[in-house]
């Protein structure tokens, strides 16, 4: 996973290595749990010095991206796995949910998240969203666009700072999951979804709340719309 050149010429070589862990990280490509390489063996895989790595793990360390633990090296935490956010997620229902359903609670959380997100949110983590649209724009199957599309949003809820916001929104789509169809990903659902992204991410990087929130609102909105032409349900009235 690569950054475009645009996004190379405004983060030092630190901020990258930010943004290519973090990606992994909230992909769950590596689990919370692992244990990193060591420093000179990382530092050679990603073609980077030791000092541009050490300095990169400094900042992920006070993000609350890995920890170093004494006699087991440097190990990856979860951001949203905290004692509070555990309880707050076993509070829902764990049976699957239907689509209306799930998408007036993503109605409910995601513009907040995204609302706080443009106040909160660091270079390194717009950067990252941007990245993501980037590697949304490539030709992908349904299934691949879903997960980069729940990678994104996981990265909405980490700028908003605040690991309980993560983990319901993580809550919400492991609920859906059993019954989420990827074949409302069409190539226009897909460049729609794209588009709407990017309405998000230039709010979160003006460090515009109201137009954050409100273009999260239309975007839950759309893809509910559309999930409802297919079927043929009628869309939830929230006003």
């Amino acid at each position: 996973m690569a950054l475009s050149q645009s996004r190379r010429s405004t983060l030092s070589t630190p901020d990258i290595l930010v943004v290519r862990i973090e990606r992994l990280i909230l992909a769950n490509e590596i689990q919370a749990g692992s244990k990193l390489p060591p420093e000179r063996e990382l530092a050679q895989t990603l073609g980077v010095s030791r000092t541009s790595l050490r300095d990169a793990l400094r900042a992920l360390e006070v993000r609350g991206r890995i920890r170093r633990q004494p006699g087991l090296g440097t190990l990856i935490t979860d951001p949203s796995a905290t004692p509070h956010g555990n309880v707050l997620a076993s509070g829902l229902d764990i049976a699957p949910a239907g689509l209306g359903d799930v998408m007036d609670v993503r109605a409910c959380i995601e513009p907040p998240i995204a609302e706080r997100a443009a106040i909160r949110a660091s270079a390194t983590d717009i950067a990252q969203l941007r990245n993501l649209i980037d590697e949304m724009t490539v030709n992908l199957t349904p299934r691949e666009y879903a997960k980069l599309d729940r990678v994104f949003h996981r990265t909405v809820a980490q700028c908003a700072d605040n690991p309980l916001l993560m983990r319901l929104l993580d809550r919400v789509n492991e609920i859906i999951e059993p019954s989420r169809d990827n074949s409302y990903l069409t190539k226009a659902r897909q460049r729609l979804s794209i588009a709407e992204h990017r309405e998000i991410v230039s709010a979160i990087s003006r460090r515009d709340p109201e137009a954050a929130f409100r273009a999260a609102t239309a975007h839950v909105e759309s893809i509910l719309a559309q999930a409802a032409n297919q079927t043929g349900d009628e869309v939830p009235d929230r006003k």
